[in-house]
């Protein structure tokens, strides 16, 4: 098996069978494009300037459509972001595009809306979730990589919890983190819970962890199992390769995956 095949075998282990779509910080909101606000008590305003004529305040979750970015911009969690001018309910007028959420997801009675943070050069993730009494919680992850997908579940057969949530890096070069973020939905609070890592370095070596839940092909009912590989590349020529794999149960506990593992950041 020759590295490339290695490789390809390593990214498919990572797919979901539903859509992604991959997020990052350095991308505009699309013309034309419908999008829903990450911010509560959002102020839509008349021109793009916080001195400006009101409009409106919108919930959370408002559906508005993008016209175009305007020029105007503000520091805003550590990012400067531009004014949006959006037409909301027949209405046009400029919203913060930092106040804009990069997707809405549902799965039954809960809706996701998140944005990006930015703090010493470092980006993170603000994540706010709604659920069926319109309550809010939120929760932040720093990101190891800049563009990732937001992807959620349901439990996959665990039991005290309601979705999972999982934040899917894109690792766009060798050496970079394409793993990602676990974080459980408890009673409508979001939790993080588990890092995994998938490293490749094409010719060197790669690394794979990965959770596999009860409801999953393969899953252990009641029981989280761990796995982790690593490979490296001895000789191409002969296709040398040496793999050690790491197998183990894990169980979810007093709002924790336990045994803690060296390896969970």
């Amino acid at each position: 098996m020759n590295r490339i095949t290695i490789l390809f075998l390593l990214i498919s282990s990572l797919t979901f069978s539903q859509e992604i779509q991959y997020n990052s910080p350095y991308s505009d909101l699309e013309n034309g494009k419908t999008y829903y606000l990450f911010g509560h008590d959002v102020v839509f305003r008349t021109e793009p300037d916080k001195k400006s004529k009101v409009i409106d305040i919108l919930e959370i979750g408002t559906e508005i459509k993008i016209i175009e970015k305007s020029e105007s911009k503000v520091d805003y969690y550590g990012i400067i972001s531009h004014y949006y001018k959006v037409k909301y309910d027949h209405k046009i007028g400029y919203i913060l595009g930092s106040l804009i959420s990069l997707e809405k997801k549902e799965f039954e009675k809960s809706k996701y809306f998140y944005a990006y943070g930015k703090e010493d050069d470092k980006f993170y993730l603000i994540i706010r979730h709604v659920n069926e009494k319109l309550e809010i919680n939120e929760d932040v992850a720093e990101l190891k990589t800049n563009d990732f997908s937001l992807e959620i579940y349901d439990n996959k057969g665990i039991e005290g919890i309601q979705n999972i949530i999982y934040v899917n890096y894109l690792a766009e070069a060798c050496g970079i983190d394409g793993g990602g973020i676990y974080m459980f939905q408890v009673n409508s609070v979001l939790k993080k819970v588990f890092w995994v890592s998938q490293i490749s370095d094409a010719g060197v070596y790669w690394i794979n962890e990965k959770l596999i839940f009860p409801n999953d092909q393969k899953g252990v009912k009641g029981k989280i199992v761990y796995e982790k590989e690593i490979g490296s590349y001895k000789d191409e020529e002969t296709n040398w390769v040496e793999i050690n794999k790491v197998s183990r149960e894990l169980e979810w506990e007093d709002g924790q995956i336990l045994p803690k593992l060296e390896s969970e950041n």
